[in-house]
This record gives structure tokens, C-alpha cells and sequence, in this order.
């Protein structure tokens, strides 16, 4: 009897945890069900000229964009040459988080204060941080009087002028901080048993033979990870565009005009945009992925 008893409650505790995840089950069940209706709809809405139940299948959703893309001064085109803008500095960012990591990981000289420096913008809130930018930049503010003193003259308005507007914007998107990427990677390299590092020491390795040899290897799969998650915004890209000008002078990114089209009531044209970018970035995803799992191996440790 006494030997029944253990078995028992492990019978008790196997059901209640199978109770457990069938009830969880139905709030994912209805989050996916949700997910599939609002995207079927959006698909009909590509190949529809007007109200799904009303219109025939059309293709000149997708014929409109293939003709705009064609033309250089199309906003389609200047809202895909921003996107990209976003997006490479946006990978850039991530590979300059990655030596932060390394030098906030020896613990450099001051490294408690840069490890806050560095975080404090992510923690902003950005309408708050965007003010804030525009304040000292803008015509007339504390940046441009320095200038002035310095150099006998200021600078135009860079927010209003559509040869600036979106590089201004890029400018605040590059100094808003690097959000969780450097703690994440940080977080990587202190996974790394010492034993490693003391090992290097004694082979006499030197700082940046340890960067490349011990630790990029073992942290790769975390920074691969990170590029391969950027990727799958390829074409959804973007910056703080409402809190800037709300899409005036050519700002505008390919996500941001999908939410200003729908926001103005405007469906059928931007679902169009919008699913063939997706299926677009699906490939180069796919590709990037097996790029990176080629590129090193993966590795426990």
C-alpha cells in the first residue's frame, strides 16, 4: 500500500498539469483563430477592388504596385528606399551592440556607468525623448546657437525639408539607445565557463584573439539569432515617423504608409503591399537562417 501511494500522487500531479495546459490552450486557440480571420480578410482585401462580398477577384492591387515601384518618384519607391534606410542602420546597430557587450564584459574602467548610459534611452518614453531631440536641434535651439557662435552661421530646418527630413530622423532613431540587444548579447558572454578566458590567459591570448576566438564562436547562435529577427522586418522598418511629421516630406517608410493608408479608411491597396513584401521577406528569412546556422555551427556549452 505504502508503495502505491507515490504512484498515485504522481497520477495526481500528471493529470492536474494536463488540465493545466488544455485550459491554457483555448486563450492560444482563440489568439490563432483571431490571427488567421484578421489576415484572411486582408488577403481578400489584396484582390478586391472594394468590399470583399461586393467586388470580383482583381489583380490591379498588385498591377498598381509593380507600376508605382517602376517609378523613382513614386511614394511606394521613396517609402521602400526609407525602409531599407531604417533597416540597415538598424543591423548596424546590433553588431555595434555586440562590441558594447564585449567591453561592458571585461569591465572596462567606468563600465557600471556606461552599462546605465547606454540602457537610459530605452527607458524614455519616446515622445518624450523625441521632443527632447527637437528641441535642441530645431532652428534657433541650443544646437544651433552653438553652431552659430562657433561658425558665424546656423543651419535650415532640417524636419521640413524633404532632402533632410528622413536623414534627421535616422540621426535620433541612431542615438535613442540600443535597447536589449547589448544586455542580451552581455548576457551570452557571461554564460561563457571562465575556465575558458583562464585557459586563454595563460596561452598568453590577447583581448581581441579571445573576442574572436573564444567568444564570438560560443555567443554566435545568440547574435544569430538577433540578425536573423531583424531580418524578418526587412521591409517593416521604422522610426518614431508620427511623433516627427507624420509622414510629410517623403518620410514615409512601408509600414507607416500601410498605417496611414488604413488609418484614412484605405484597405484594399495597402493588404496588397503588404502581402507581397511579406512573401518577399520569406525567402531571404529562410536563406539568412541557413546562412548563419553555416556560417558557424551550433555549440553548447
Amino acid at each position: 500500500m505504502d508503495k502505491e501511494k507515490p504512484k498515485i500522487k504522481a497520477n495526481k500531479g500528471k493529470r492536474a498539469a494536463l488540465i493545466f495546459c488544455y485550459v491554457m490552450l483555448i486563450p492560444a486557440a482563440w489568439e490563432i483563430i483571431k490571427y488567421f480571420i484578421v489576415n484572411a480578410g486582408s488577403i481578400l482585401l489584396a484582390f478586391a477592388d472594394g468590399e470583399i462580398v461586393s467586388s470580383p477577384l482583381t489583380f490591379n492591387n498588385f498591377e498598381r504596385l509593380f507600376t508605382e515601384l517602376a517609378f523613382a518618384d513614386s511614394t511606394i519607391y521613396a517609402s521602400l528606399l526609407n525602409t531599407l534606410k531604417y533597416f540597415l542602420l538598424g543591423l548596424a546597430k546590433i553588431f555595434v551592440s555586440y562590441l558594447i557587450a564585449f567591453f561592458l564584459f571585461k569591465k572596462l574602467a567606468g563600465y557600471k556607468f556606461f552599462r546605465f548610459f547606454f540602457f537610459l534611452p530605452s527607458v524614455i518614453a519616446p515622445v518624450i525623448s523625441v521632443t527632447i531631440f527637437i528641441a535642441v536641434t530645431e532652428v534657433y535651439g541650443p544646437l544651433w546657437e552653438v553652431l552659430k557662435l562657433l561658425t558665424g552661421s546656423g543651419y535650415e530646418e532640417f524636419v521640413t525639408n524633404p532632402a533632410t527630413a528622413t536623414n534627421y530622423i535616422l540621426v535620433y532613431v541612431a542615438l535613442s539607445g540600443f535597447g536589449m540587444n547589448y544586455l542580451i548579447l552581455m548576457g551570452a558572454m557571461n554564460r561563457i565557463p571562465i575556465e575558458y578566458f583562464e585557459a586563454a590567459a595563460l596561452d598568453g591570448c590577447s583581448p581581441w584573439r579571445e573576442f574572436w576566438s573564444i567568444i564570438s564562436p560560443l555567443v554566435w547562435e545568440t547574435l544569430s539569432t538577433l540578425l536573423v529577427l531583424h531580418f524578418t522586418q526587412l521591409f517593416m522598418a521604422s522610426g518614431p515617423i508620427l511623433y516627427f511629421t507624420n509622414g510629410a516630406a517623403n518620410t514615409f517608410t512601408l509600414s507607416f504608409w500601410i498605417f496611414n493608408e488604413v488609418r484614412g479608411g484605405m484597405y484594399n491597396y495597402p493588404s496588397a503591399v503588404g502581402i507581397f513584401f511579406t512573401v518577399a521577406a520569406l525567402p531571404i528569412v529562410f536563406g539568412i537562417r541557413f546562412l548563419m546556422s553555416k556560417i558557424n555551427p551550433e555549440v553548447d556549452y
